[in-house]
């Protein structure tokens, strides 16, 4: 009897499974999300992409349904049992995007993010934060290259100024985004 049940847990199949109208198609193991499968929670949120013993675990994308029908992506890339880690790439609803490495679903490690301001910035990241060395694009030209603090410009860097066609540079230890000292040059 036992062998009959595994036999039927595993294999390919789709189970609706919420009062929502969710449900999952793919691979089973042992009654549980295994391999390649298509899950909607039924309430806007639909995964692609591999799983491992009903967590999310490979390369997977996640989208949101959208009133209208549209389907906008969320996020894109590597996750491990059921968190982003690794490299992927989110998609945040004010129309930043991040593309980098991930540690238990924040980044961290390398990486960029486009601002929908206008904004880019490039390096590391620690717990969700702008932390380590990088460089942060303003939407104007200019740009703060050094030090970074969660998430604020803190410690040694240079801060281009662009002006009227040149470029002045300050040089200056900056603390919580504020310039405690520096040195302007052209």
């Amino acid at each position: 009897v036992e062998d009959k049940m595994s036999r039927r847990a595993s294999g390919v199949r789709c189970q609706r499974y919420t009062a929502d109208g969710g449900h999952y198609e793919g691979r089973w193991q042992q009654g549980q999300h295994h391999g390649y499968g298509v899950k909607d929670n039924g309430r806007g949120l639909i995964y692609e992409g591999q799983w491992r013993l009903g967590q999310r675990h490979g390369h997977g994308t996640l989208r949101r349904q959208c009133d209208n029908g549209r389907q906008e992506r969320v996020y894109i890339g590597e996750w491990v049992r059921n968190v982003r880690c690794g490299e992927g790439k989110q998609y945040y609803k004010d129309g930043t995007v991040y593309f980098g490495q991930w540690q238990a679903n924040g980044r961290h490690g390398h990486g960029i993010q486009w601002h929908a301001d206008g904004r880019i910035y490039i390096g590391e990241w620690q717990h969700d934060a702008m932390h380590g060395t990088g460089v942060l694009y303003a939407a104007n030209g200019n740009r703060y290259v050094g030090e970074f603090e969660h998430g604020c410009k803190s410690g040694l860097g240079v801060y281009y100024h662009e002006q009227n066609g040149e470029q002045l540079q300050q040089h200056g230890m900056w603390s919580r985004d504020n310039c405690q000292s520096s040195v302007l040059a052209l």
